[in-house]
């Protein structure tokens, strides 16, 4: 867990994706505090209802559309873009407010909001693998994004309470567009080697706009994980609402409750995402992640029969640590589920159909309140994640057995130096065109003086490096040789012979170049290595 987390602090492109997403998420949520409220004074809960569906209606039906044609540049330059409409867009809203325009001018600058935000997660979620260099390190960076989201609910909710109280809703739009900007600022020179090739690779063999949902017919483990999550977000759709209902009206918390009781679930999902850094050197997820999606519903539950400000509270807290720590293990699991080419199509899909499910969400809670009351609302609104953890964690568990990243391939390409540099994506990529070999004891695998066409990995087993005759040297599990012929363009300049029963990967010479001339720092420690080995050879 250290080294992923010191290989993080070192890499200047995830140290800023990661501050701009800690900016635009306690942006998001200061904001949507004061425009809940807003829309709360203007028109009571059938207003809070309907601005929140109004917001991701449309942002469900574009998102899929948004993030194809984003996928074409940059992903740095997309999310830069993206805080910067995104404070635009409040920035109208906070004007409407001065302005005392009408509600339905609010809630279309909301909207426009809404559309954007649909890009930040699929191009965040998206990126962070072309930025990550290993499996762990991957973990590590959805942990830091989870902590990121955590401080932003904490902190976000709690300043947006602040504003409304000093300044009212005004107050409470303007700061958070000036966040945003601060957030664009932020991911300006982020640098994801190889990212928009892979994008426009992936465009030009994809059915556009709806190649996230070919992705997830064809990836049945990638469908599942989405189809929990919906579920989930359905039920934070609902949540948005009753919380601003039960803060004013069951609790005794008044308006700036609002912000307060958000925050308290942004306290508890900095201590889940704290929890959340354990997973990195987890390989099972899907455990954590079927108890998180139970916990994200149970103080639901509680809060409806036990209306107490104090439990609230506490029990908000649970559940942010719930929703920290799903989110780490859900999105890891499904970064695995899918190969890297579909990766944004993918999380482009799950970000239209999340803010589907968060609007109808929006849309329901003001009817089942009218129908059964707030309470029982809230009670029949927090049993349905327990019951899908429990109906779904036996398919959770099949769906990461499926998982399509190779991790056997992955360990040993890491192992080997002039690999290591090399992001997540193109270690996967190398992964992809190993090709599985098998050599009984005494047989040659390659011989001095042949032309080479690959690259060789040892799985098990070893082998003898032998030079005009002469045994100079033992290769053994984790070893890798052959670069010498394919970097310098020269007959094999030894004979290698399995000492033993051997099994491996080769590696096919276009692969192996593309990988290894592409990254400088790989190119870099390749050369060091053939120029040791051809030193030891005329030593």
């Amino acid at each position: 867990m250290r080294d992923a987390l010191r290989q993080i602090i070192a890499n200047r492109s995830l140290q800023r994706v990661e501050t701009g997403w800690l900016i635009a998420i306690a942006a998001e949520w200061a904001y949507l505090v004061s425009v809940l409220v807003f829309a709360y004074d203007a028109g009571g809960v059938v207003a809070v209802g309907l601005l929140s569906t109004l917001r991701m209606l449309p942002a469900a039906i574009l998102a899929p559309v948004l993030t194809s044609h984003a996928a074409r540049w940059p992903r740095g330059r997309v999310l830069a873009s993206v805080h910067a409409s995104r404070g635009l867009a409040v920035a109208a809203c906070a004007g409407a407010v001065l302005a005392d325009l009408p509600l339905p001018v609010v809630v279309a600058a909301a909207t426009v909001e809404g559309v954007v935000a649909t890009l930040h997660r699929p191009t965040t979620m998206s990126l962070l693998p072309s930025l990550a260099r290993s499996p762990e390190e991957l973990i590590a960076s959805n942990a830091i994004t989870s902590t990121g989201e955590a401080l932003g609910l904490l902190l976000g909710p709690f300043i947006g309470g602040l504003l409304l109280a000093l300044g009212g809703p005004s107050l409470g739009l303007a700061l958070p567009a000036v966040a945003f900007a601060m957030a664009a600022v932020a991911v300006l020179r982020v640098d994801a080697p190889g990212a928009g090739a892979t994008a426009r690779s992936a465009r030009r063999r994809s059915a556009g706009a709806l190649a996230g949902f070919v992705a997830l017919r064809e990836y049945p483990s990638a469908r599942l994980l989405v189809a929990i999550f919906i579920s989930q977000t359905f039920i934070r759709g609902m949540l948005t609402v009753l919380l601003v209902a039960a803060s004013v009206e069951l609790l005794g918390l008044g308006r700036s409750g609002v912000g307060y009781l958000n925050s308290a679930m942004g306290a508890g999902s900095f201590l889940g995402a704290m929890v959340a850094f354990g997973l990195i050197v987890r390989r099972d997820l899907s455990l954590p992640f079927s108890i998180s999606l139970a916990a994200w519903g149970l103080p639901i539950v509680v809060i409806g029969f036990v209306p107490e400000s104090v439990l609230a509270f506490a029990f908000l807290g649970v559940l942010g640590a719930a929703n920290a720590i799903l989110d780490v293990s859900g999105f890891t699991l499904l970064q695995r589920s899918v190969p890297n080419r579909f990766r944004g199509d993918v999380f482009g899909a799950l970000e239209g159909l999340i803010a589907l499910s968060v609007a109808i969400g929006s849309l329901l809670a003001p009817i089942l309140v009218s129908l059964v009351g707030l309470q029982p609302a809230m009670v029949l609104t927090g049993m349905l994640l327990p019951v899908m953890a429990v109906v779904t964690s036996r398919v959770v568990r099949a769906a990461e057995s499926s998982s399509v990243v190779p991790h056997h391939e992955l360990a040993l390409l890491r192992g080997i130096s002039m690999f290591a540099p090399l992001p997540l994506t193109a270690l996967e990529r190398l992964a992809g065109g190993m090709v599985p070999i098998a050599h009984g004891a005494g047989e040659t695998i390659v011989h001095q003086g042949d032309a080479g066409h690959e690259y060789f990995l040892i799985g098990t087993g070893a082998a003898d490096v032998i030079i005009d005759g002469e045994r100079v040297g033992v290769l053994r599990a984790g070893d890798g040789f052959g670069e010498i012929a394919l970097l310098r363009d020269v007959p094999r300049t030894a004979t290698v012979i399995a000492r033993e029963a051997l099994e491996g990967f080769s590696l096919p010479r276009a692969v192996f170049l593309e990988a290894v001339t592409g990254n400088a720092a790989s190119a870099g420690e390749a050369d060091r290595i053939v120029s040791e080995r051809i030193a030891g050879a005329n030593a």
